[in-house]
């Protein structure tokens, strides 16, 4: 198989895993931020290119903290997928453990990273970094008064 096909063939497995890991949440944040956007895009004065890049920034911004957060979520309720989503990644053994922190730490590299390139951005990705790591790590993340008072009032 030549190189190319390889690739491609990569890059669609990546995307299928992606989605496995993050179709349920699309039409509750991409979705939504999207065309929040781009309402606000059609009163800007900014030129079409300067409108694109921005909102290409935005998108893998968005789409690499939903892909480390529901990655967080889903490495740490492994037991709880077993039972109630078993068609997640994990689970039904499309993706290793390994295999799913390996992707958690490139994506948390690309949440960051994006942030880093636009320092605006870098305040709200240090409060959904910590906000994932109480929701992952802590017994409190856990608990239903940790995840909606706590976790959502600071992540909103």
């Amino acid at each position: 198989m030549s190189s190319m096909k390889l690739t491609v063939a990569w890059i669609l497995r990546e995307f299928y895993i992606f989605l496995g890991f993050s179709w349920r949440d699309l039409s509750a944040t991409i979705v939504p931020a999207s065309i929040f956007t781009v309402g606000a895009m059609r009163s800007s004065n900014l030129s079409f290119p300067l409108l694109v890049s921005s909102y290409t920034l935005l998108f893998s911004w968005l789409i690499s903290y939903v892909y480390f957060f529901n990655i967080s979520n889903q490495i740490t309720g492994l037991e709880e997928d077993r039972v109630n989503k078993p068609d997640r990644p994990i689970p039904s053994g499309m993706v290793t453990m390994e295999g799913a922190k390996l992707r958690w730490i490139l994506a948390l590299a690309a949440f960051l990273g994006v942030a880093v390139y636009e320092p605006i951005l870098f305040p709200e990705t240090i409060c959904w970094v910590i906000t994932a790591g109480f929701l992952s790590l802590t017994s409190a993340g856990n608990h239903w008064l940790g995840k909606n008072c706590i976790a959502l009032t600071i992540g909103t």
